[in-house]
């Protein structure tokens, strides 16, 4: 197969070449830390990992932690869909608007989430809430340039030619600027939802214990332990359901807004 600059290949290639690479890491791996080159504090075996996993269900916290984790995300991420979508449709679609807005989400977006915990915590205590707004906080002022700069790039010919054919503002934002800008706004909830994935493990460090388990918590319990085993396998499922959910909602992209 000829590699030329943003060659398009066939779907089956495609799956082919990524299983070839994922098999090629995972061979590495084997190699590297079954055969004693890399210590398993630094990297754990494949095995190492698996054991981990097993503890963890053996104490029934693996699959609870799994699903309390994505209730918070899907809580987290359907509250920046309200609050950003709306948002951002009215900056790109009206300019005095974003003039208004544009450098204070520009600037809340810089700041990182991290250094306002404290706040969250005294603003929200230490419960659920302060969680969910943790993860709300960390990907709202995204969502919002995100849905903006979609709503943006609709072609201008789009807008002229109803207002032409005598439709309202109304009418052009909820008929010519949001269909139109909806593949790249479901897009932004991916992007927003892998942020919010990546985000996780710290807002489950808000007083993390049993009874408010989550994979943070898994985490937390592996870096105390020492036990890199732990500490890995939790990562790695993260990775698994982040990528699962990107691939759910890239699916549901390509099946109903493939235009």
């Amino acid at each position: 197969m000829r590699i030329g600059i943003r060659k398009r290949i066939s779907s089956r290639a495609d799956l082919i070449i990524s299983i070839t690479g994922i098999g090629v890491l995972a061979a590495i791996w084997c190699a590297l830390t079954y055969g004693g080159f890399i210590r398993a504090v630094f990297l754990p075996t494949p095995t190492g990992m698996w054991r981990g996993l097993v503890e963890f269900q053996h104490r029934d916290w693996l699959f609870p932690a799994i699903w309390r984790s994505f209730l918070r995300v899907t809580e987290s991420l359907i509250l920046v869909v309200i609050v950003g979508v709306p948002f951002g449709v009215l900056m790109g679609t009206f300019t005095p608007v974003d003039a208004f807005f544009r450098k204070i989400v520009s600037g809340a977006k810089s700041v990182p989430t991290t250094g306002i915990m404290g706040l969250i915590i005294v603003w929200f205590s230490i419960e659920e809430r302060a969680k969910i707004v943790f993860l709300f906080i960390g990907s709202i002022f995204y969502m919002i340039i995100l849905v903006k700069n979609a709503v943006m790039k609709v072609p201008e010919e789009y807008v002229r030619v109803a207002l032409d054919l005598g439709a309202n503002q109304r009418q052009v934002v909820w008929r010519v600027l949001l269909p139109g800008a909806m593949p790249q706004i479901w897009e932004a909830i991916a992007v927003c939802n892998g942020i919010m994935w990546t985000y996780i493990v710290l807002a489950e460090f808000i007083n993390s214990n049993e009874e408010q388990l989550g994979l943070g918590y898994l985490l937390q319990i592996g870096s105390r332990t020492q036990d890199t085993g732990k500490v890995f396998a939790t990562l790695a499922v993260i990775a698994v359901i982040s990528s699962f959910s990107d691939y759910v909602l890239s699916s549901v992209r390509s099946r109903f807004l493939d235009w």
